[in-house]
Order: structure tokens, then sequence, then C-alpha cells
């Protein structure tokens, strides 16, 4: 299912308010995350408010994780006043992915079991359980405030159409954040890194307009609708009280009002949307730049050349020669390891793949990390692959680790090297591997089944590492082999990460100041330091050999640059002359709570009830309908009725309806099927139903002399009984691999048509049956793509396709197709060249040739040929970064241009009277340019991305004109 939805323009708004709503339910009918592993076999617990559903050896954690829920239920519910109903919880644990989400049809929970690297001092249960539960306490509101009548027209799909249309997404993130902020002792609101994106862009840049702030920008780096949320839902909570936004909530469907936000704000706080914006970050700003003012700060030097694109340099490391390895991206480029000489010269290294968080680091000259490498079937599964690069001859090596691996590290004698292990039962394990084989030396769990982030060795046999407890992070010493662990921090610190062992001290990053700052302990006597306070924020210390300066990655609303400090142990700060930081917004917020959620009850004996969950049983769930009869594949919209089933693993789609064709003024019963739970996706779809065309009957008039005076003629209607039946198996792989996302996928289908006479039917009407078979292969490899490119810089599609007809008696001829797609680099960065060539060979069958397969030059009508071959070349890139608004109706981001050529040459058949006559063969050809813009309407979330096309047909000597219009409906 694609996420692209393509309209004719319209000039009428209604109509594309219309088409908008309507395409949203169209997106919403089945939205799927993926697949968990066929031979999974699932258990599922109900609790009073939940049903958690989880593989068989997740039973232990499910357990704790029901108690988790139960325990948010009442908290994260009573400062919107509502109590939702109960929803189920899938838990994924196979996959390497950390996220948690809230589907609305069908209504559900999904949580990625397994912890990142980056979390800040809270369980990662915890964390998602507040978080995600807030989602579904906000969407169940929003559910029944929606007239009965339209929740009975469209089941549960009409909840997300009013959400994506009523509600920024903003206010639903910035929501949940400030809920686990308030409800915890730490949260986002707690944490520097998250709050200094928009401290450092409205002290730097000043208040970007409301359009710019949620909808964001091509040229400038926003802080996304999470950070812009939190502030905006937090500061009005703590100016006007906790009910501002339940009042919101509760307008939300419950009127006929196209602004029910704006228009709640302006009646509680006499500002709407817009001025509230302002109004809370001009206030914001006058307090943040008075204390930049006042920031007296260290002195450093610049080692990262100033860029005017926003560029983040990260895990930052020394190498024994004096230079400096480093991670560089930026809005025009996607991430690659560099090298910095000791001159500030920037070397390429490699371009790696989708790194996870925390997982770089460096001992002599060999370089680690670790990638995701997904599942080739299944998108609830994956696994970690180890990557050593030695810079100084090349060798890559790779290896995989028995579970799920993060945060590589190797060992000061490059013999062992050592990883954060999670398995299917989120057991933690700090484990240790022999470099070269690759093989298991030891594997460390604690009592308590602690989280470790960010192992360093300090000798070859002990680990400096965080240790995340039920009361936050705390620093310590592991030795794996003994399975000891001796802590030298409690967990007052706050925010704890990016160790740097140096000699007998740990260089790292706290949050304990307020910001995050650089500090050090001495490993004997766990006395701690302040080495540098940031004016925002830092992060990725690394110690040079000599041990003359330290470098950090310090952030301004221009990205993470890289600044030299030097290393002086004289001039560090003891912890007790360090003021504590306070957060107080967080604070206040959390004295609108009845409490902070205490999880410290939970044990063993506490247990639920579980019982398998049997998914033959569960295969059919049907969730959302409608009164017209939508077309899940295209987004087609048709008058008729449709019932919309997906079960909750996401394994069996279903579609039942009916639907009539205005032309022909027939009707058709439609029933399609689509199962994504074994290895090969089958899926059948059946439509039967009346058809409808025309004949005409000649009357002729004789007369006195008996001849023909006159002849009319009359077209009669007439209707026959259609049945088509499709089977289709394909197989999805995900080939996916370091910088490129690939994907192979073979395909055969089946269609059967099937038509019978009625009363109505000539006398010469064919009955009968015509079968056809599909055979398709189809591959991608595309190069990931930076925020401001236009095309991959690299990459290839290749479609072969052949359809034929070789059962039955009917003969439909044969059609074979080949089209590739090749992307390449333009001449300045961001720009981009697609190259097209195209191939088909149609047979004539008895009855009738197929349809075209491939491209025809833009502005050409087709036409029936034999054979056609087809080629094209487009030179697309952005022309500006405009960042402008329209009140509320209009945001444009960017404008591109493409300059295309096209070209055809065409063999076929000329007929007369039915007949073959003859044959030809021309050349068609057209070329021209596209301007188009990436806008926003009526500030909706999903770009839209719409301008005209304006081709010259040569060998006709005219001109074509057409509108471009797509919604993305990906971004959402």
């Amino acid at each position: 299912m694609t996420g692209t939805i393509y309209y004719v323009m319209t000039k009428k708004g209604f109509t594309f308010i219309l088409l908008l709503l309507l395409s949203l339910i169209g997106r919403t009918q089945y939205f799927q995350t993926g697949q968990d592993p066929a031979s999974i076999k699932w258990r599922q617990i109900n609790t009073a408010n939940f049903q958690l559903i989880y593989p068989v050896e997740f039973e232990a954690k499910a357990q704790e994780i029901a108690f988790i829920f139960e325990k948010v239920y009442n908290y994260g519910s009573e400062s919107l006043n509502f109590h939702p109903k109960k929803i189920s919880v899938i838990l994924h644990t196979h996959t390497v992915k950390s996220n948690g989400l809230v589907a609305l049809a069908p209504r559900r929970v999904e949580l990625y079991t397994t912890p990142r690297q980056s979390l800040y001092p809270q369980d990662w249960f915890e964390q998602l359980a507040i978080h995600e539960f807030r989602h579904v306490v906000q969407s169940d509101k929003i559910e029944q405030q929606i007239p009965l009548l339209i929740r009975l027209l469209f089941g549960q799909q009409i909840t997300a159409v009013a959400i994506g249309v009523d509600i920024p997404w903003w206010l639903l993130e910035g929501d949940a954040v400030a809920t686990e902020t308030s409800l915890s002792k730490y949260g986002r609101g707690r944490l520097p890194s998250f709050l200094m994106e928009q401290k450092a862009q409205v002290v730097e840049k000043g208040v970007y307009n409301y359009g710019k702030a949620y909808l964001g920008s091509y040229k400038d780096y926003v802080p996304n609708h999470y950070n812009l949320g939190y502030y905006l839902v937090g500061e009005a909570r703590n100016r006007y009280g906790k009910k501002v936004w339940d009042n919101v909530f509760s307008r939300v469907g419950n009127k006929f009002d196209f602004s029910p936000v704006s228009n709640s704000l302006k009646q509680q706080t006499g500002f709407n949307l817009k001025k509230l914006y302002k109004h809370v970050f001009d206030s914001l700003r006058v307090g943040w730049v008075g204390k930049d003012k006042n920031f007296a700060g260290h002195t450093y030097n610049e080692l990262s050349k100033p860029s005017k694109t926003f560029t983040n340099y990260k895990y930052n490391h020394y190498l024994p020669d004096g230079g400096l390895v480093t991670l560089k991206s930026s809005l025009k480029s996607i991430p690659e390891f560099i090298k910095i000489g000791e001159d500030g010269a920037e070397k390429k290294i490699l371009t790696p793949g989708i790194i996870f968080d925390e997982s770089v680091s460096c001992t002599g000259n060999l370089l680690t990390w670790a990638e995701q490498v997904p599942d080739p079937r299944w998108s609830h599964s994956g696994e970690s692959l180890i990557h050593i690069l030695n810079l100084k001859n090349g060798f890559h090596q790779k290896f995989k680790p028995v579970f799920k691996g993060f945060s590589p590290t190797i060992s000061p004698d490059k013999e062992q090297i050592a990883l954060v292990e999670v398995d299917y039962q989120n057991n933690y394990y700090l484990s240790v591997y022999h470099l070269k084989p690759g093989k298991p030396v030891t594997r460390f769990q604690t009592k308590s089944n602690n989280y470790f982030i960010t192992p360093r060795w300090v000798t070859n046999e002990l680990l400096a590492t965080i240790i995340l407890t039920d009361k936050g992070k705390r620093l310590a010493i592991a030795d794996p082999l003994r399975k000891k662990v001796d802590y030298l921090t409690d967990e007052s610190l706050g925010e704890i990460k990016h160790l740097v062992v140096d000699q007998g001290n740990i260089l790292f990053i706290s949050s304990y100041a307020g910001e995050d700052d650089l500090y050090a302990i001495n490993i004997k006597s766990h006395s701690v330091y302040q080495i540098y306070k940031s004016r925002f924020g830092v992060e990725f210390p690394a110690v040079s050999p000599g041990r003359e300066k330290i470098v950090l990655s310090s952030y301004s609303s221009n990205g993470l640059s890289l600044i030299e400090i030097p290393y002086s142990p004289k001039t560090w700060k003891p912890l007790s002359q360090v003021r504590k930081g306070s957060y107080p917004l967080a604070g206040n917020l959390a004295k609108q709570e009845k409490g902070a959620l205490d999880f410290s009850g939970y044990n063993d004996t506490i247990t639920y009830k579980s019982e398998k969950y049997r998914k033959l049983a569960h295969l059919f769930y049907f969730h959302s309908w409608a009164p017209v009869f939508f077309d899940v594949n295209t987004y087609g919209i048709q008058p008729g009725v449709s019932v919309m089933s997906q079960n909750i693993l996401s394994t069996a789609e279903t579609t039942l309806g009916y639907k009539w064709d205005v032309e022909e003024e027939t009707g058709k019963f439609y029933a399609g099927f689509t199962y994504k739970g074994w290895y090969p996706v089958l899926s059948a779809e059946i439509n039967m139903g009346k058809r409808a065309s025309q004949y005409g009957t000649i009357t002729k008039y004789i007369g006195l002399n008996n001849q023909v005076v006159r002849a009319d003629t009359v077209y009669k209607r007439y209707t026959w009984n259609e049945t088509t039946l499709e089977l289709a198996v394909k197989v999805p792989l995900n080939l996916s691999r370091g910088k490129y996302y690939r994907l192979l996928q073979p395909e055969i289908n089946y269609q059967l048509s099937s038509a019978l006479t009625d009363k109505s039917t000539p006398s010469g009407f064919e009955e009968g049956a015509g079968q056809s078979l599909d055979y398709r292969l189809y591959y991608h490899q595309l190069m990931r793509q930076s925020y401001q490119d236009v095309y991959p810089n690299f990459g290839f599609i290749g479609d072969i396709f052949y359809r034929h007809s070789p059962f039955g008696g009917s003969d439909f001829g044969s059609l074979f197709s080949l089209q590739t797609i090749n992307y390449f680099p333009g001449i300045l960065p961001n720009h981009g060249i697609s190259t097209y060539f195209g191939y088909q060979a149609k047979n004539t069958g008895q009855h009738s040739r197929y349809s075209d397969a491939i491209r025809y030059p833009r502005g050409w009508n087709s036409l029936d040929n034999k054979m056609m071959y087809t080629a094209s070349v487009d030179y697309k890139f952005p022309l500006f970064y405009p960042d402008w608004s329209l009140g509320s109706i209009i945001y444009l981001k960017r404008l591109k241009a493409s300059l295309f050529a096209d070209y055809a040459h065409q063999y076929g058949d000329l007929y007369e009277d039915g007949k073959v006559t003859g044959s030809f063969s021309r050349d068609i050809s057209s070329l021209g340019v596209e301007f188009t813009g990436d806008i926003h309407l009526l500030r909706f979330y999903a770009p839209i991305d719409t301008g005209f096309r304006a081709a010259y047909m040569p060998q006709l000597g005219k001109m074509h004109y057409a509108l471009l219009f797509s919604i993305d409906f990906n971004s959402l």
C-alpha cells in the first residue's frame, strides 16, 4: 500500500477538503507496522484494562509490564478526566528497534521491547507505558466526543480522521511528554538534550512563525513536534491550569467547528492557537536571552569549519596520529565517518548503515560500531551487525553477536570486544567476545537484571559502564569475567552518558547542573568534578593522545560543532561547588498531578492469569466500515458500502463490500483477503455482479417504391453477469545493508474472468471464461537520502513483468515488459539525475491485446502497439527554500524544478473494419519542465507536492500542460 495519493486538481476548496477526508479514511483502514516471525507462539494476559499479547518465552517480563500498565491507568488518565476502555498491547520482542506507538484502526498499542542505549534514567517499559497510554486516553476521549451516528457509520477509523484533521501533532506528543515528565522523576521535560534545541533556536535565531515551527523547514533545522509540543502544552498548563487541554480535547469532534483547538484556547486564554504560540515563546525568549547574556563560559577553539547548513559531528575519537574520527551529517548529506587532520582538513572514511544510538567507539586505529540489520521478511525481527574497521590498513571485519548487541568497545590489547546484549526475554548482559573469531567469552547479568549503557574498557579485564537502576543511572566498574560490579556514584547525577576512560579518571556528560556539561570522576577516590560548563549543551568528549586537549560536540542552533578545550585538571571544579540544576516547568506540572508513579511494589509473587493466544481464532477483527466503497489498493472511492478487518497481529486483512458503477449503473459485490503471517504473502480478491453496455439496432423505413427512405439507429442497454477472481502470491525480501535500501520481490498473479448472459443480453454476446497469469520480479537498491535531496544520489530500480493466458480456450495474447530507473548525483549538492528505460512486446490473442505496461512520453496519449521502447532523463533540483506562510491557508517550504526529455519508438498494426491492413512505426518525444512546490495546506501535517508541467511535443508541434498534485501520508 503506497503512502502517496494523487488527485486531479480542483478549483473548489471544499472538494479538496472532502477528498482529503476520504483519503484519510482510506489511509487509516489498514495501518501496519509489519509482522513478527511466523514461528512465534503467542500468549495473552487479560487484566481489567489491558490485553497483553506476547511471545510465549516473554511470560515473566509480560507479567511485570501488565503490572506497570495497570499502575499507570489511573494516573495517566487523571488530568484529561477520562478513563479509556480496554485495549490490546502487542509486545514485539524480536525486533532490534526501540519504540512504541498507538494505532487507531484497529485500536491497539504496539511496544518494541528492546531498550535503546540513549534512554533517559527510567525503566524502558515505564517510559513506554506512561507515554503510550496517554495517547490511548487522548484518542478515546476524542472518540467519545464524535457524534454516535458518525461513529456508527464509520467505525474506529473516524477517530483517526478527527485527530488528523483537528489536532496538531505537537499537541498529541507534547501532552504525552508533559505527562511522562509530570508523573515520574525524569521524562524528557527534565532532559537537557531534549530542551536545548528549542532554547538555542529561540536565542540565536528568534521565534519562528508558527507555520515554520510546526511544519518544519528545508533551509533550517526546526526542533520537532515533541519539543515544540512540550513547551506549548506545558506552559499553557502552567499558566492557565491543568484543565486547559482537557477542555480542548473535549471540544474536538463534538461540534461542527473547523478550528476546535484554536477556538477553545481563545475562549480559555484569550489567545488563539497562533497567538498563544507567539505569547509563550516570546516570554520564554525573554528569560532565555537574559540568561544567555549572563552566561560566562569557558574559552575554547573552534575545530570544525563553519557551515551555513545545520551540521552535526558525533562520536568523536582521537587517533594515535592526532587525527580525529567523527560521524558527520547535515541537512544536505547523509551520515559518514570522516577524519579531521591536525590542519583541520576533512577526509571521508566510510558511509555506514543505520547505527544504533550510542554504539560507536574507537581503540587505537580500530573503529567499531553496531548497525541495524533487518530480517529479510519480518519487519518485527532483525539482528545487530558489529563492524570493526582498521583505519590504518582498511581491513573491515564484521560479525553478528548471539543476541541483539549494542555499544561495542574494543579492549586496550585489541584481543576482546565488549558490548551490551539483550535476548528475546529482555535479559540484559554485558558480554565479551574474542575480537578476531567473534566468539563469546563471557556474559554478565546483574541480579536485578539492570540495563548496561555505554561500556568502556578501563583495563583488559574491567569496564566502566552506566547501569540503570530502579532509581536512575549510576556509574560503575564491572568485571564481567568474575561477575562483579562496583558502583562509583549514586543516582544524583541525573542523566549520564558518553563515557571516556582517561587513565585514572572517567569523563562523562551529565545533566547535574541543568545542561549537558562535561564532568570527570576519579576511579579510586570517587571524587566528581565539573570540567566544562556549556551554553546549551555538549556531547561526545574525546581526549587527545598527549592529554593536552579535549574535543567536544557543542550544540547551537546550527548543530553540533566541534570545539577544543585545554586539558587542565587544576581548573576542574569539585561537584560540591556546582549548583544543581532545576526544571521549574517540570516541577509545576508535577504539582498538578496526584503524585509521581511508584512502580516499586512489583515482585514475582504478583501474577496475572495467562493463556494461549490462538492466531487462527483471531484472524478477523472488523474495526471500521463506511457508507461508501474504498479501494484499499488505489484509494479509489465509489458509491456503495465497505467493511474492513485487520487482526491485532497485522497478519490478515479483509475487505467486504458492495460498489456501484455510476456510469454503467451496475453494482458488484466485493471480497478481498490478504494473509501476511507466512513467508509468502497470499491474497485473493473476488468481484461478482452486473456489467452493462449498449448495442445499436437499425430500424429501416420503406417507402412506396420499396426503397429505404429513413433509417434510425436505436441504442439499447444490456447487461451481463461478470465474476472476476484474482489470486496472488509474493515474497517481499528486505535485503537492506549499509547505506542502501534493498528490496527483492518475486510475484505471481492469477486472474479469472467469467461472463454469463442474462435476459437482456443480445444473442451475439460471447459467454465464457478467460484466464491469465502474471509473473513479476521487482528489485530496488536506493541509497539513503539526506533531508534536502530530491533524489537518491545513487540507485537502481528494475521491474520485469510477463503476462499470458495459458489456460482455457480464450487466448488474450501475451505481454512482456522491462523497466529500469537509475539515479545519479547532479552537478551541485542535492541535485539529482533520474534516467528511465522501458521495453515491452505484445502478442495479439484471439480476442484482444493487453494494455501498456511502460511509460509514455509526457503529454502523449496511448496508442495500441505490438512493441515499444521508451527512454527519459530528468534533472531535478531545488530552487528556493522560502519558508513562506499565507496565514493558515498555505505554507511553502521548497520550490523545485525538473528538466526532462522523453523519447519512445512504437511499432504496431493498422486496422480497417477490424482487420489488419498494414503496420506502422513511429517515433514520439517530448521535452519540458516541471515546477513544483512542497507545501502544507490548512496546516495539515502531511506534505503536499504540487505544481505544473509544460511539455513540448515536436512531432505534433504543440505544447501540453498538466497540473501536478500529490499528498504524502508517510510523514504522519
